[in-house]
């Protein structure tokens, strides 16, 4: 135990071999960043600042607000790929700083904790990292709360337990240094760009849905119109007023009676917190701790990693991500070019060619790896 690890030195082990090693042993300046950690990281200290009582509730939206403007004035800014992705991201942000759910006046940002792991072999780590956000629910139970900006395909239930593991090194550590039970522990991803949509089905019986935030209010036209069309009022007037909520993404133009049968919440992923879940992964962390301490004693490491991890421009993590494969003195050392045009000159013409599932595609890869990096 002669050093602090952090779970982002893992994470970025298994993201790539050769960030790794370039960030930690070679001390490479590589803080050139991207969207996605620049974006996340104002959305984390918004949130700190909020349960640190520094800004109020209302100051969330118009804090957010004014970082918009001033990155969309900057010329050097950092690129979204496509309009398509950066304008569903901002308007889903926006959504979520101006309707968040408070968890409670009591909550504690970014909270210290420690674990410690053992590997297979019996060596042991310490793991040092802060919880976005605790707090102790009316039931006694601690909940732990990670914010992610990124997309819920990321975090299908096969993803999850690879996903959770920095969370569930959290519990793991609350339970080590302050004895609470894991069956109190209380685990969950606010999955920002989302919504729980609450609605009362036809039977009186109340349903959800969750989709994302800039359009949630559309994706209940259907079920709008089958509620409106029982009431005194005409076809046309009934089309309107849904035209004018799904614009406005809001029912306040809609009866009372409509309204009260619709609500939003924020969209939770629940983790499960069990004792031996929490055995396997002190070991699995543990094992690849020891993964690392072997592949930092590896005496040429520029030569196997060469051989072993060649730099792959197929693949999205290493061309768009990977802080290595995308700084300056790698571009300039293989003598590599950037092949996508700047987003700011893609217009409703040509934005197309880089659309469509591609978008999805690429969005859902970035997100899941962002995820796994930034946490």
């Amino acid at each position: 135990m002669d050093r602090i690890w952090s779970y982002s030195r893992v994470s970025k082990f298994e993201a790539c071999k050769w960030d790794y090693v370039a960030t930690y042993l070679w001390h490479m300046d590589l803080a050139k960043g991207n969207i996605y950690s620049f974006m996340g990281s104002q959305f984390h200290q918004e949130m700190e600042d909020f349960y640190n009582h520094e800004i109020g509730y209302d100051d969330l939206y118009k804090q957010w607000s004014k970082f918009v403007a001033k990155w969309e004035s900057d010329p050097a800014r950092y690129m979204f790929d496509t309009v398509k992705i950066k304008n569903g991201y901002i308007k889903n942000l926006n959504h979520y700083f101006q309707h968040t759910k408070v968890m409670t006046d009591k909550a504690v940002n970014e909270k210290p904790v420690r674990a410690i792991v053992e590997s297979d072999k019996g060596n042991k780590y310490v793991f040092v990292g802060y919880v976005d956000t605790e707090y102790t629910d009316e039931d006694g139970n601690l909940v732990l709360i990670d914010y992610k900006t990124s997309s819920k395909s990321s975090f299908s239930k096969a993803k999850l337990p690879e996903k959770s593991m920095q969370l569930r090194l959290y519990a793991m550590a609350e339970h080590q240094v302050h004895g609470t039970p894991y069956d109190k522990i209380k685990a969950r991803f606010d999955m920002a760009k989302y919504c729980t949509v609450h609605f009362k089905q036809e039977n009186g019986k109340w349903k959800t849905s969750v989709q994302e935030r800039y359009q949630w209010v559309e994706k209940m036209r259907k079920k709008l119109e089958t509620k409106l069309k029982k009431t005194d009022l005409d076809p046309i007037t009934i089309e309107e007023m849904i035209d004018t909520a799904c614009t406005n993404n809001d029912m306040d133009n809609l009866p009372e009676d409509i309204r009260e049968q619709f609500y939003i919440e924020n969209h939770f992923i629940e983790i499960d917190i069990n004792e031996e879940d929490m055995k396997e992964l002190a070991k699995y962390i543990g094992n690849k701790c020891d993964e690392i301490v072997a592949l930092e004693g590896i005496e040429d490491l520029e030569g196997y990693l060469s051989y072993t991890y060649p730099y792959d421009p197929d693949n999205y993590y290493d061309k768009k991500l990977c802080a290595y494969h995308t700084s300056d003195y790698f571009k300039k050392r293989e003598n590599l070019v950037d092949d996508l045009p700047p987003e700011e000159n893609l217009d409703e013409d040509t934005a197309w060619l880089f659309g469509g599932e591609m978008d999805k595609q690429q969005d859902d890869e970035t997100d899941e790896i962002m995820n796994m990096l930034f946490g």
